[in-house]
């Protein structure tokens, strides 16, 4: 029997969903797939699930909050790995506090063993480009950006398509993100383009060409005085933009 829970379920999630995030929680299937279960999912779509490197771990067991650990100066990443984007537009915002992170996009990797990864890890890591490889799947589709980050120190973008790395120091909406901002980006795979933001001022165009899937991720350090942590979490995209909201 229809109950009103799983009627006010299936209203919530579809006035508040976009297209993009549709795409990406489980469709309802009567008897297997309650709509009860797809609003939990859909009100935990942006998780760090996958960490990778020895260095970062989720702040006081928040999967939507990670920090830097142990040694100084030693990366690590977390990937929102569940969260796979491959169609539509999506937008996340990203809090930071203590030292600089980078903020990006990657592939989705889902068969990479993160437990193999217990050092220093970063996705711009010539060291580990043969496993990353080893993961692609047609659906990369034709684009040969596979990972693309913001770096909240300087304002550079880095991108690789996992046989050399690119930077741009001057593309145009460089400028820095320090503790305290809230750092956003809006990942448009209709344009195959992805946009940054800062406190909801809009920056510029940081890549194009882009296609496929990609999943949302960061990049840790601890300095000597500051444990660096970013937490995720969904956004209202700015109405300037002409987005509606995510």
């Amino acid at each position: 029997n229809w109950s009103l829970v799983e009627e006010e379920a299936r209203q919530a999630v579809r006035s508040r969903a976009t297209d993009g995030e549709i795409g990406c929680i489980p469709q309802y299937v009567r008897g297997t797939v309650t709509w009860l279960s797809i609003l939990n999912r859909f009100e935990h779509l942006l998780q760090f699930d996958v960490l990778l490197g020895g260095f970062i771990e989720h702040r006081n067991g928040d999967k939507t909050a990670v920090c830097a650990k142990g040694e100084d100066y030693r990366d690590s990443v977390a990937v929102s790995g569940s969260y796979v984007m491959s169609s539509g537009a999506h937008y996340a915002e990203f809090l930071i506090t203590g030292t600089s992170p980078c903020i990006g996009i990657v592939r989705p990797m889902p068969g990479l063993d993160a437990g193999a990864y217990q050092e220093n890890f970063h996705l711009l890591d010539n060291r580990f480009y043969t496993d990353f490889l080893a993961q692609r799947t047609d659906d990369w589709g034709n684009s040969d950006v596979h990972a693309c980050e913001y770096f909240c120190d300087d304002g550079g973008m880095r991108w690789t398509d996992w046989h050399d790395n690119r930077f741009d120091d001057e593309w145009e909406g460089r400028e820095s993100c320090q503790s305290g901002d809230t750092f956003g980006m809006l990942l448009n795979l209709e344009e195959g383009t992805l946009t940054v933001y800062k406190n909801n001022r809009r920056l510029g165009v940081m890549m194009d060409g882009l296609s496929g899937p990609y999943c949302w991720y960061v990049s840790l350090y601890k300095s000597q005085t500051v444990t660096g942590t970013v937490s995720i979490k969904r956004g209202a995209l700015p109405d300037f933009d002409g987005a509606t909201r995510t």
